[in-house]
């Protein structure tokens, strides 16, 4: 039988069974958007309280938002993910709060803030005035917490968001005012950085480095830290970069701490106080270390550690300002070929640059030697050096030919510095081949010849920007062909002996911002049309010339102007009203001319005007009240960072004026006692450093010299009001009435002369609560009444006072009755023999006893005389009342008759403290009296502007801790 294949039916289902299947299926679709809508739901539920804790977030923590940026912040929207500074993640939660640089003010609560925002990972608040009420934190899924630059004060506490987020990766708590408090974190933390604090607790370091766990940053820079550093960071495996720097720490450095550290890519212990030998520190292996700063230190020795040889991969080496004393050591710095930035600046290094130092030259890029000892000249291996843009061989005693030999081989230099030192001859033009120079500083040489005029050339354009040639031997005449110089912005070739005109070309280059040309011969005009046609000058420095002319009107168009000095010149005209338009302008320098006319009252619209000295001229009409409308509203940092000399006069009113300020950058102080002014004295101070203001806020005019012209009329009521004013002299003019009770306001006033006028009346008694007065003249007036007993007023001597026919009481003669001067036949009983004989005798035992005293500490002031570091003279107008610091044994004189010695370089703070006496409580000489100890000085020493910092390290900023995370992401 044949088989047969067929299909059979399939058995039909009961119609019960299609029935429920039906309804499950219709169930199922019924259900799934249900669900669908109740997730949407959720979300949207979510988002809501989101939105109302994020509203909550600026209604109690944000008092001030000036750049309205929470602006669309508003309870209508339907999602906060549209919001300023809102990022959501797909399904609609708020991720990432950035409201970064918003300038918000308030007060932060990040418990309230997280709890709020259960799933935010990242919140950056940097650069707004945050204080913070409460930095703990609910449980929170937080990665990133950026809170740097606020205002947070308060100490962290004990369970703070380190402890309740852990997944903290990254925190950055820096530039706040965080005093302390607790500090524990998890090993999920990464970067840390608690710089720029006021933390002094070394326990948070201490728990830093021994718990690092898998942190790769930790950033401790700029607080209060302070002791020895006792702990290595020999269980942190994974740190790369440690920043301790601008810290207090002092003792040795651990000396296994680079060797602990084998993951090291970036060490800053720089601005510190370690000290011990530099060679007993062992750096190991040294596999990763490519940033190592030890600069600002007290390290010393003889020598290198020699396991530094195995920092092979090591860019940046900094040991700039530390005592290091001996030679440099070539060979083993040669055999770092990866060296980009060397520093060893402000050492006590000598001998010869090493050739073997030239081994770097395929990859470095500065080279920063100063302030050394140095001798010779730069070896001929550094022609290789292609790649280097920036070297400072500056304050040393380096000389020859070197410039033409070798840096003029050097074609990607940009920044030139050599200035201080001994290289003669005439600046080589072979400069020129540097067509990338931005800056060439060859001050304080012994170069001679005319100033190049081929630096710079249609055919041979140039990079060049700063032209610094001062206190050399040029002479001949400024050259016009460095108008071809269109990217100048400073040329200072002061203390030369230049002849002549500035060039038209020179004035109008388009870019010139510093003119600084005094103490030469020049003469000429200064033109029409400054600022006008050419760049927007800030400084304008040509005094102690021979100019002649008016100052030009246009002179008002030069907004930016900060210093202008025109003293010792032949100027004449008046002095332009268009001044007051020069809102920026600090110093105002136009004595020792022949301007007439009268002081424009729209000086007094100059807002930051601390100086104004327009002594020894032919002014006229009465004193402008509006000079001190700006009294407590100067605002501080103008003029902040010159470097400048001050050349006090001292000889009484032999002396014109109270002396002269000049800028003084690149000078060196000796060839000060060849300037003129110097000799118009029989004895000038002569004091240098850097400027700094003393008020932070609500300042006023601090130096104002009139004296020596004709001026008339009363002293305004109102001139009182400047309350920083240290030193006023209105002497030998013409002014009449009363010297005004309001002078009693004058808290800071230390120089006083109203000497030589026709003033009348009392003396005021508000005069004896000058506290800081220490140099008084109103001699030669008409002055009537007893003298004031109160503060220091009877501590003068009798020469401040003659020839006040009128005036009576100590110094002077006792006063009568009715308040005149009483005869010396009525001075009472006179002393019985016995009362002479005793006083004689008892006087005569004193002086002998003095005279013992005074001839011992001349001998222990001989002494100590070469080890003394600080160093400040006497600044009075006349008479002999001396100043000096406590902790200076005796004020040095310096009579220019008998110049003998270079002056000791000071901070400027020396100048204004002398001026004003600040040092008084140890005032020498017949007049002692006692004064509080304030320190008010203007001027001190202060970190050099951005392109000088290669004096003090480097100028390149890549070396940064920002920009070496860039390095480092990018390889």
């Amino acid at each position: 039988m044949k088989n047969q294949w067929r299909i059979s039916p399939q058995r039909q289902p009961p119609k019960a069974m299609i029935r429920i299947s039906g309804y499950v299926l219709l169930l199922l679709l019924l259900i799934m958007p249900l669900s669908s809508q109740a997730r949407e739901l959720s979300s949207q539920q979510s988002s809501n309280n989101e939105a109302v804790g994020l509203l909550a977030f600026k209604i109690s923590s944000v008092q001030s938002d000036p750049k309205n940026l929470l602006a669309n912040w508003s309870p209508n929207s339907a999602t906060p993910c549209s919001w300023s500074g809102i990022s959501c993640s797909v399904n609609s939660h708020v991720t990432t709060l950035n409201l970064t640089n918003a300038g918000l003010i308030g007060t932060l609560n990040l418990y309230n803030l997280t709890g709020a925002l259960p799933y935010l990972k990242h919140l950056y608040l940097q650069g707004n005035s945050f204080s913070a009420s409460d930095l703990s934190a609910s449980s929170c899924v937080l990665e990133s917490l950026d809170l740097s630059s606020n205002n947070i004060s308060d100490p962290l506490p004990r369970k703070s968001f380190f402890e309740s987020c852990n997944h903290l990766s990254y925190v950055n708590l820096s530039h706040n005012s965080i005093p302390g408090g607790s500090l524990r974190f998890g090993p999920s933390l990464l970067q840390l950085d608690l710089s720029r604090n006021t933390i002094s607790d070394s326990t948070w370091l201490a728990y830093s480095l021994s718990t690092c766990q898998n942190l790769n940053l930790l950033n401790f820079s700029d607080n209060k830290l302070a002791g020895k550093l006792a702990v290595t960071p020999l269980s942190c495996n994974s740190l790369s970069i440690l920043d301790l720097s601008h810290n207090l720490f002092s003792g040795e450095i651990p000396p296994s701490f680079v060797a602990d550290s084998p993951s090291l890519k970036y060490l800053d212990l720089s601005h510190n106080n370690f000290s011990a030998s530099f060679s007993s520190l062992d750096f190991g292996h040294c596999s990763n270390l490519t940033w190592l700063s030890l600069s600002q230190n007290r390290l010393s020795g003889i020598g290198f550690p020699l396991s530094l040889r195995n920092c092979v991969l090591l860019q940046t080496l900094n040991l700039s300002r530390n005592e290091l004393q001996f030679k440099i050591p070539g060979a083993l710095l040669g055999s770092l070929t990866n060296l980009r930035q060397l520093s060893l600046a402000h050492n006590l290094f000598y001998g010869e640059i090493p050739l073997e130092l030239g081994q770097t030259c395929g990859t470095l890029q500065e080279l920063d030697l100063s302030a050394n000892k140095l001798t010779g000249g730069l070896p001929l291996t550094f022609t290789s050096c292609s790649s280097m843009q920036s070297l400072n061989l500056g304050n040393n005693l380096l000389s020859g030919d070197f410039l033409t030999t070798v840096v003029s081989n050097l074609q990607s230099l940009k920044y030139l510095y050599v200035p201080f030192n001994n290289i003669t001859g005439t600046v080589p033009l072979s400069l020129a081949n540097c067509t990338q120079l931005q800056v060439l500083d060859l001050s304080s040489n012994g170069f001679m010849g005319d100033v190049p005029s081929k630096l710079c050339s249609s055919s041979n354009p140039t990079a060049l920007q700063k032209l610094l040639l001062a206190d050399n031997y040029l002479s001949g005449k400024v050259p016009s062909e460095l108008g071809s110089c269109k990217n100048l912005r400073s040329i200072d070739l002061s203390f030369n002996n230049l002849i002549g005109p500035i060039p038209l070309e020179v004035w109008t280059l388009p870019n010139l911002l510093d003119l600084v040309m005094w103490a030469n011969n020049l003469t000429g005009e200064i033109p029409e049309g400054i600022c006008v046609n050419g760049g927007n000058l800030e400084t304008l420095i040509l005094n102690n010339n021979l100019i002649t002319g008016s100052i030009p009107q246009s002179i008002s168009n030069c907004t930016n102007l900060i210093w202008v000095s025109l003293s010792s010149n032949r100027l004449n005209g008046e002095i332009p009203a268009g001044i007051g338009n020069l809102v920026n302008l600090a110093v105002l320098q136009m004595g020792n001319n022949s301007l007439t006319g009268k002081i424009p009252p729209e000086i007094g619209n100059c807002r930051s005007l601390i100086w104004l000295d327009l002594n020894s001229n032919n002014l006229s009409g009465p004193l402008p009240p509006e000079l001190a409308d700006q009294a407590g509203l100067v605002v501080p940092g103008i003029v902040s960072g010159k470097e400048f000399a001050f050349v006090r006069n001292e000889g009484g009113t032999s002396c014109r004026g109270a002396g002269g300020l000049v800028e003084f950058q690149g000078i060196r102080a000796g060839r000060l006692e060849n300037l003129p002014m110097v000799h118009s004295c029989p004895t000038t101070r002569i004091y240098s450093g850097m400027t700094v203001y003393t008020f932070i806020t609500n300042g006023s005019m601090i130096f104002l010299d009139l004296a020596y012209n004709s001026l008339s009329g009363t002293i305004p009521q109102n001139f009182g009001s400047m309350s920083y004013l240290q030193v006023l002299n209105l002497g030998h003019n013409k002014l009449s009435g009363n010297i005004p009770d309001s002078f009693g306001g004058l808290k800071a006033i230390g120089v006083l002369d109203l000497s030589h006028n026709d003033l009348q009346g009392f003396l005021p008694g508000s005069l004896g609560t000058l506290s800081f007065l220490s140099d008084l003249d109103v001699s030669n007036n008409n002055l009537t009444g007893p003298i004031p007993s109160g503060g220091q007023l009877t501590t003068f001597p009798q020469s401040r006072y003659e020839n006040n026919s009128g005036l009576c009481g100590v110094p002077l003669l006792p006063c009568s009755s009715g308040g005149h001067p009483q005869s010396f036949t009525t001075r009472g009983k006179k002393q019985s023999v016995e009362e002479g004989v005793v006083i004689g005798i008892t006087f005569f035992v004193l002086c002998l006893f003095g005279l013992t005293l005074a001839l011992y500490r001349v001998k222990r002031y001989q002494r100590k005389e070469e080890q003394r570091e600080k160093y400040i003279d006497s600044l009075p107008t006349s008479g002999s009342s001396s100043w000096k610091l406590s902790g200076v044994p005796e004020p040095l004189s310096i009579n220019i008759a008998t110049f003998e010695k270079p002056l000791r370089k000071l901070t400027f703070a020396h100048l204004l403290e002398a001026t004003n006496g600040f040092s008084a409580d140890s005032l020498i000489g017949p007049f002692r009296r006692p004064t509080m100890i304030q320190v008010m000085a203007m001027f001190k020493e202060l970190q050099v502007d951005s392109e000088s910092d290669i004096l003090d390290g480097f100028s390149l900023k890549d070396a940064s801790i920002d920009e070496f995370r860039e390095k480092e992401s990018s390889s």
